[in-house]
């Protein structure tokens, strides 16, 4: 009897696949596949692996085993989708020791997941487009789903990844059968489903440097026949990684994360079962710092010359602290050292030190509750209702400035709350034909309050770092002085202690979709698929500003002319001194755009779209397929809720996509291949452009992408596995007029901006130009070797990744341009088949690169460049044992 390869059900991480020689494996995740490779061909191919390799090789028909996932909306192969999906199951991520969703970014191709200013600024990406999470106004270009119910705040699927089944990557447009903010891609997350075959359960405990403690674990509990419970729990905490002269070392980026799921399994009959999953989750971190990599004590340009100053001299005078490992003369250090604040030297950004006045603070809770209910009924047919309430509150507080001294402090509260509902009816028909049709519907409700508070500093340092304001303010005194007392009212400071600025948005917003795929075989082997969705979408959004100004705002031009004119015994335009005179208090704020008073928004957005997909596949063998598609996705539109120039619409509209690809799926012998070529296409692109302290989202214009991945997996031995990818993605801008200038680099080297002017002067064309984020060339190369020691098994695995050099912040300046790295992770290991467990000695970066995810001009500084750091070398030990 010919053997067949099961998906294991167990925890123990080495074991990759077994055989076995029953016709059948229960469960849709165990399912029979056979090889179409010759027997001579594996017969010579066996004696020539094992005249290569010590361990013996294992027959051809159990090279692989099937991997299902669900990106057509139904249990099938992953190698028979005409579509570039990577999952990655279970056990797959226990043998890498992937955490969480940043660690998953290294062994995925497309995939980039970003963090920022806090834990609720995640961001996702596939394909080199993504969306920022800075601004509660957008949607995510990555569509994200937990057990089919969607996630419409990105940050909260970054917590830990415990109890799952699998994670599939989709990659290019899904607007077809996940709708709406797919225009890159979706990622789903199946967590393991409750079982009535047995009680069984896991427990995982972890320790490591940075005083790392993690412990998880699940159990299943079958009730009856019918029925069965699932929990699953974890806990995990670790230091920081950053030091901070000011609260001390191992910091900032610390983990306090925890969490449960409980699910209620219920299958009566072979016509009916339903799934319940109530979970809760949450992060309270000090996350996240960003440090300091190219100070601003002086522009570097002009150290041959006459010395000029950035805003870090400014914090010295102010009784700061500045780090540099910038190797400046002695003589202009020596010109800093009457000052009160403190050059740090010899401390650059790959010491992760720095000195914050204020802590950063991410707090987050992520709670809901699912209902899955699956009837099948005549011919086959099955229909699926899916219901979900989710809600997302988030707290977080950011050092503003990203220094010790007290300038300002921005926090951000947010409650968003959903509910979902899908109406799913599949079936089948002829010889092979498959079809789904559904309808969906999905409300939220969203309040974002940002809070914007001037600290004590913030007035001296405003004034300090606006020669024209200090002019004005030095000016209006002078003049008080010599006019008679009483005559008008005391000078009113620009920013008063108490300034402050609030942006309170509300959102509520309705969506309805219909659609439909059908897969039409042609033939025996060639099969066509037909989809569409329409999407109608209203979103109904009110915006309040209030601010700490009092009185009209100020004219400088009319103020200076007033005092010249009273000077010259004209009185009659004093009345023009007034909006700065008390007790107009925080006048100052109608000069920055992000205190600046602006009108109040009541908007309504409607969107209606009409996506799909063509494909055709071709299947020249049983183990191979070759596809071609088209695609469309869009994005829907939204609103700022950061305070911007009133000049710029609140309002952006959807971002649309288009898809052409071509791939490749087969088993090789002990190869199974995966390629896949393609070329995206955005209109409309939603660009977020950082002004100083806010995000001004805007539909930019039109972006392109191409490129090519090919993914291999080796399986020469029954003891050996190699796995790669390669991934070239090509992302530009093919018409951007609204790119932000460059800062930094023109005040350190003297040259300006090479872009033309854009749309407004102060922005730059960056039409040609590359899609930041986005390193062009990214591969990954794993190896792991069992070696069999009685009953017991030792295993080691190494792990590569590498990422080509890439912009880190929208303005492509090229002070923010990260070099290409390489990652090692190692992990050593011995299953213990008489405790029924696993003990693994790992270590994660194990070289210790300390690259960079993202940077920005330091808010209302000049000269200054920040960036936020990854994660260092981590070392540690899991032991899990399991129960069934």
């Amino acid at each position: 009897m010919d053997s067949v390869i099961c998906l294991s059900a167990s925890k123990n991480t080495s074991i990759r696949w077994r055989t076995n020689t029953s016709s059948f494996c229960k469960g849709e995740n165990m399912k029979p596949i056979k090889s179409g490779v010759p027997t001579m061909a594996r017969y010579v191919f066996a004696v020539l692996s094992g005249s290569l390799l010590t361990t013996p090789a294992i027959a051809q028909d159990d090279v692989f085993e099937e991997i299902i996932v669900t990106a057509t909306k139904r249990p099938e192969n992953v190698m028979k989708v005409p579509l570039a999906v990577t999952a990655v199951t279970g056990q797959q991520l226990q043998a890498s020791g992937i955490k969480d969703m940043f660690d998953l970014q290294q062994n995925v191709p497309g995939l980039i997941v970003g963090q920022s200013q806090t834990a609720t600024t995640s961001n996702f990406a596939i394909r080199g487009i993504g969306s920022t999470s800075n601004n509660f106004g957008v949607e995510s270009s990555v569509g994200l789903y937990v057990d089919n119910v969607y996630r419409s705040r990105q940050s909260s699927i970054i917590n830990e990844l415990v109890d799952i089944e699998a994670v599939e990557v989709l990659r290019g447009p899904q607007g077809t059968l996940f709708g709406k903010n797919t225009p890159a891609g979706a990622i789903q997350i199946r967590t393991v489903a409750p079982s009535t075959d047995s009680v069984d359960a896991y427990f995982e405990a972890t320790a490591g440097d940075y005083g790392l403690f993690r412990v998880a674990g699940a159990a299943n509990i079958p009730l009856s026949d019918t029925t069965a419970l699932r929990g699953t729990v974890f806990v995990s905490q670790r230091d920081g990684y950053v030091d901070d002269d000011n609260f001390g070392a191992d910091f900032h980026n610390d983990r306090d994360r925890q969490g449960f799921r409980l699910q209620l399994g219920y299958e009566p009959s072979d016509t009916f079962n339903m799934r319940i999953i109530a979970d809760y989750a949450e992060i309270d971190e000090t996350c996240c710092v960003a440090l300091s990599r190219v100070d601003s004590l002086y522009s570097r340009a002009s150290l041959a010359g006459v010395p000029v100053n950035g805003t870090d001299a400014v914090f010295l005078n102010l009784g700061g602290t500045v780090y540099t490992d910038f190797p400046y003369p002695q003589p202009f250090l020596d010109a800093l050292a009457p000052l009160p604040g403190t050059v740090v030297t010899g401390v650059g950004f790959d010491q992760y030190r720095t000195g914050y006045d204020s802590a950063p603070v991410s707090e987050n809770e992520d709670s809901g509750l699912s209902a899955e209910l699956n009837w099948t009924m005549g011919n086959g047919m099955i229909l699926t209702s899916i219901s979900a309430y989710r809600a997302f509150d988030t707290y977080d507080s950011i050092d503003g400035d990203f220094t010790d001294t007290p300038i300002f402090v921005r926090d951000n509260r947010a409650e968003q709350s959903s509910f979902s509902q899908e109406f799913r009816l599949s079936g089948e028909f002829g010889d092979g034909g498959h079809w789904v049709a559904g309808a969906y519907y999905f409300g939220q409700e969203i309040e974002s309050v940002t809070d914007t508070f001037a600290g004590p500093l913030f007035n001296t340092y405003a004034q300090i770092t606006n020669p024209q304001l200090m002019a004005l303010v030095d000016g209006i005194a002078l003049f008080l002085q010599a006019i008679p007392p009483g005559t008008l009212p005391p000078q009113a400071q620009p920013f008063d202690a108490n300034t402050f600025a609030k942006n309170d948005f509300k959102q509520d917003q309705d969506g309805y979709a219909v659609f439909g795929q059908i897969d039409i075989p042609m033939g025996d082997k060639l099969e066509l698929t037909l989809g569409g969705r329409y999407t109608d979408e209203t979103k109904d959004i009110t915006g309040v500003f209030t601010d700490s100004s009092v009185g009209p705002p100020p004219d400088p031009v009319a103020i200076l002319t007033a005092i010249a004119a009273a000077q010259g015994g004209d009185f009659s335009l004093l009345g023009d001194l007034l909006p700065v005179l008390q007790p107009n208090v925080s006048w100052g704020n109608y000069s920055l755009v992000e205190l600046s008073p602006r009108p109040n928004i009541n908007e309504t957005l409607s969107d209606d779209q009409t996506t799909g997909t063509v494909k055709m596949t071709f299947f020249p063998n049983d183990d191979s397929m070759l596809y071609a598609s088209y695609s469309t996705g869009f994005k829907s539109g939204g609103t700022n809720t950061d305070r911007i120039n009133p000049t710029f619409s609140t309002l952006f509209g959807a971002e649309t996509s288009d898809s052409i690809e071509l791939g490749y799926k087969g088993d090789l012998g002990p190869v199974r291949l995966a390629v896949a070529l393609y070329q995206t296409d955005f209109e409309d692109f939603q660009a977020n452009t950082f002004t100083g302290t806010g995000f001004n989202l805007q539909n930019a214009g039109e972006v392109e992408t191409s490129g090519i991945e090919i993914e291999a997996l080796w399986r020469p031995t029954e003891n050996f596995e190699l796995q790669a990818f390669y991934a070239h993605n090509e992302a530009d801008y093919a018409d951007f007029r609204v790119g932000t200038c460059w800062d930094t680099t023109p005040f350190h080297t003297g040259v300006p901006d090479p872009a033309p002017p854009g749309i407004d002067p102060e922005q730059c064309d960056r039409t040609g130009y590359p899609v930041p984020y986005n390193p062009e060339d990214r591969a990954f190369i794993a190896a792991t070797q069992d070696f069999p020691i009685g009953n017991n098994i030792l295993f080691i695995r190494a792990e590569y990744s590498y990422a080509s050099e890439a912009f880190t912040d929208g303005d492509l300046d090229p002070l923010t341009q990260q070099d290409s790295f390489g990652l090692l992770n190692l992990r050593v290991g011995m299953d213990i088949e008489s405790w029924n467990s696993t003990l693994t000695l790992w270590g994660r970066n194990v070289t210790d690169e300390r690259w960079y995810s993202g940077s920005f001009d330091a808010p209302i500084q000049l000269g200054r460049m920040n960036s936020y750091p990854s994660e260092p070398a981590t070392y540690g030990v899991t032991f899990q044992m399991n129960f069934d």
